[in-house]
This record gives C-alpha cells, structure tokens and sequence, in this order.
C-alpha cells in the first residue's frame, strides 16, 4: 500500500458496471449474485438518502447568491447572515467535493500552470482585486498533443517536420468565483466572452499588450443591496493552454528586458511609417500653398513625386481590406468555436453544480464501500487469513489495473471507515472482515428503517397514552 500522487482516486466505472463485474468475477453462485446485488441496491439506496441531506444543506446557502434563480431571495435570520451562509455553502461545496475525490488547485499552481502556458517572459497571475472568494478543484489528467497553428505544418525544404507537443488535460475542472460587491457583472461577462473567442495568436497579441501597456480599468457596478453573486462552473477535458480564459480578469508582469523587445520594434516600425508619411503630407502641403497663392505649379515634377507615395498608401489600403476581412472571418470562426466548447465542455453551472457533484460523489462512495465489502467477503490471503489495509489496497488496484487497464489509488483507510459507519467490518489484529450477506442485508435494512421513526414515535405516544388511562381507572 502506498501514496500515489500521480494517481488519481476516482474509480472510472460506474457502480452498475461494477456491480456486474464483481458477479462476473467467479467467487460468487448464482444466488450469491442475487444477494450481492441487494446489498448494492440497499447501499446505493442509502448514500443517495445521506446525500440529498448534503444537497439540500448547499443548495439552501447558495440561493441568495444564485445568479439564475427566478424565486425570491427571502432573508431567514435562522439561516444567519450572507456571510455566515456563504461559509456554509462552501463548507458543503468542499465535502462533496472531497467525496467525489476532486482535489484542491491552489492559486499558486493555478498561476503556474497558466505561466507555463503562456507566451515566453509573461508571469501570469489570477486578479486577486477583481474577486473576493476563488476555489478551483480538479479531477483526473491526463497528456494530450497541444493545438498547433496551422501555418506550422508546412515543411520547407531542408527543415524536418516538428515533433508534436503535449500538454497537461485536466477531466474535470470546477471554479467557484465571488466577485466583489462593487464589481461589474455584465462586464465580468462579457470581458470573459471576447477573451474565449480567441485564437491562439490573438490571447499571445493581446497579452503581450496588456504586459507592456497595462489593462483598462473596467467600469464599477452601481451600489446594491443584494448579496453579491457566485458563479459556479463545471468543465471537462481543458488544457492548461486554456485556463487563461476561464479567468479573464488576470495580471500580466514582465521584466524591462522583455518589455523592452516588445516596445524597440513597436517604435521602429511607427518611426518606419512616420518616415514614409511625413514626405507625402509636405509635397500635398506644398501643393495647396501653391494653388491658393496662385502660382504656378510643374505638375510633372508633382506627379513624379507624388505617384510613388499614392501607389504605396493604395497598397497598404488594399492589404488593410484583406487583413480586416480575414480577422472577421477568424473571428466569426473562431466565436463559433467557442460556442461549440462551451456547448461540449461545459458540464453544469451555478445551482445545477451541486446536483451533479452530489451524483459523481454518490457514486464514488457507493464504489469503494462495495469493492471493499467484495474483496473482504470473498478472498483470503494465501495462509487463509483475512485481508489487512495495505493487502487489501494492493488487491483492489491490482483488480482494477488486470480487469480495465487503469491504475488508481485506492482509498482504502476511506472505504473501511464506511464499512464501519455501516456496522459492516470487524476488526482483529489488524485484519478484516465483514458479516455474511444474509445478516449484511438485516442490519441495511434496519440502518434504512432508522431513518424515519415517525411510525414507531406515534405507536409509542399512543401506547403510553393508553397506559396512563388505564392507570388512572385503576387508581379511580
């Protein structure tokens, strides 16, 4: 048994995919099958009951801070401030996160991995001012060959074909922002739709400018009385190349020197044109001073003068029509591609987060509860005995790896303590084992019925009441 950092805990199967599995397995008869199967349904039946409780717990702190609810958002002083229901919300946000086996990306690796992404001597960082609140988890990566530009693909004589690059996917990404009270949220929008849209040379461009000039101050939003909105998202399969654009409100600093390679050509091409321009605004000039003195002008020597300088602006006006027309048609391109991503990539947003999340984190309780009940209930060690924590965990993975070809880290210490929360395990000498699916199915069973006890409190209440009335006509 070990740690695995590289690996992630999330079991890629479903729970019905690996109930079957666990059947198919050999070590159980026919009725046994039917049997496990039951000690599923009752475990599934009673996750998906402890959940809901979760679910209602955040989605009840989350809804002043919706930004899609269309009911009213009524203050329940029972429910403390928006502060205090903003701590709530995250609390519960983070358990079933944990449960779904996300882990937490810091801002710090998050900046990171956007440097690292970003064009040579840019330090990207996310803009603390812009924000009060920002929690990133992230589940599953994995390696996958980096969008080249299409320009790139060409060979040229005596130059070999690059070798592709990769770059890290993360699975499943999810982004929790709470922007400040006095920040715009129309611009906050619609600053990230026009940074999303672009291609990779326009975000190298455009960030390359804001490094060297500074971005413009966006506009501040009007004061309000209500809670300030919380934005929850929820992506799948994003490059790093792409997280840049999830965060559209970033800081960009540069060292001199490489704002110094970038401003050096900037003013030697502006000095470039200026050098070409100021010629044909002094013999225009000349021109009309002429004309209104009334002199007499050599328009041959004009012409010789002139035409060179009116061909070459003819020139560069021909190419601005063809720059503009393929930027819009870029544009247009690539804004339906982004349409496309946000389509195929985005998994849920704000309130609808939590039902998802509290679905992936039911399933992944539900997996490692019956994978340890499995293996505990069917196998031995080769002296007979039953499984310690680290056999087991090394079972359970090796089972995994030789049947789906993945390799997990499978959370053992958690799936035992389920099974103990369940009255499910016994423990001897550091070694487990679980009761027979028989009594296995009595104690779920009667876990379930605990739930509600309205019945057993109202025959009860009817039962003492009878008592003390027949108490009374003994004593009368």
């Amino acid at each position: 048994m070990g740690d695995y950092p590289h690996l992630g805990k999330f079991i890629p199967l479903r729970t019905d995919d690996l109930v079957d599995a666990l059947c198919a397995h050999g070590k159980l008869s026919p009725e046994g099958q039917g049997q496990f199967r039951r000690v599923a349904e009752l475990i599934q039946a009673i996750y998906h009951f402890e959940f809901h409780e979760d679910l209602k717990r955040a989605r009840r702190a989350y809804h002043i801070f919706n930004p899609d609810a269309d009911t009213l958002k009524i203050h329940n002083p029972a429910l403390g401030d928006s502060a205090h229901r903003f701590e709530e919300m995250v609390k519960a946000l983070e358990s079933i996160l944990v449960a779904a086996n996300y882990r937490e990306l810091t801002l710090e690796e998050l900046n990171e991995l956007m440097t690292k992404a970003a064009p040579r001597g840019l330090n990207i960082q996310v803009n603390h001012e812009k924000y009060e609140k920002i929690l990133i988890y992230r589940r599953g990566k994995q390696q996958v060959p980096k969008k080249q530009d299409p320009r790139s693909k060409w060979k040229f004589w005596g130059h070999k074909e690059k070798e592709p690059e990769f770059e890290e996917m993360l699975q499943r990404l999810l982004i929790l922002i709470k922007l400040k009270s006095d920040e715009n949220v129309e611009q906050f929008y619609d600053h990230y739709i026009e940074t999303a849209g672009e291609t990779e040379r326009q975000k190298e461009r455009r960030l390359l400018k804001e490094a060297a000039f500074g971005k413009k101050s966006s506009p501040k939003a009007s004061s309000g009385s209500g809670a300030s909105p919380i934005f929850l998202k929820i992506f799948k399969n994003v490059p790093v190349s792409a997280l840049e654009t999830l965060f559209p409100d970033v800081t960009i600093q540069m060292t001199l020197v490489d704002k110094g390679m970038i401003l050096l050509p900037l003013l030697g091409g502006l000095f470039s044109v200026v050098r070409k321009v100021i010629p044909a605004l002094l013999v225009i000039g000349a021109v009309v001073a002429a004309l209104m003195a009334g002199e007499e002008i050599n328009w041959v020597d004009f012409k010789d003068k002139l035409f060179p300088i009116l061909a070459a602006f003819s020139l560069v006006g021909i190419i601005s029509v063809k720059v503009f027309t393929r930027y819009k048609n870029t544009k247009e391109k690539h804004q339906a591609k982004l349409m496309k991503t946000l389509y195929f990539h985005n998994l849920d947003n704000n309130a609808g987060v939590f039902n998802f999340l509290v679905h992936e984190a039911e399933e992944e309780e539900c997996k490692e509860t019956l994978l340890a009940y499995y293996f505990l209930l069917t196998e031995r060690t080769e002296d007979g005995g039953c499984y310690s924590e680290a056999e087991l965990d090394d079972r359970i993975e090796e089972w995994i790896a030789s049947s789906f070809g993945k390799e997990i880290d499978f959370e053992v210490d958690d799936a035992l303590r389920k099974l103990q929360e369940k009255q499910l395990l016994v423990e001897k000498d550091g070694r487990f084992e679980v009761p027979s699916m028989e009594e296995t199915l009595i104690r779920l069973d009667t876990l379930w019925d605990e739930y509600f006890l309205y019945s057993q409190e109202a025959e009860a209440e009817v039962e003492t009441q009878t008592e003390m009335r027949a108490a009374e006509k003994g004593v009368s």
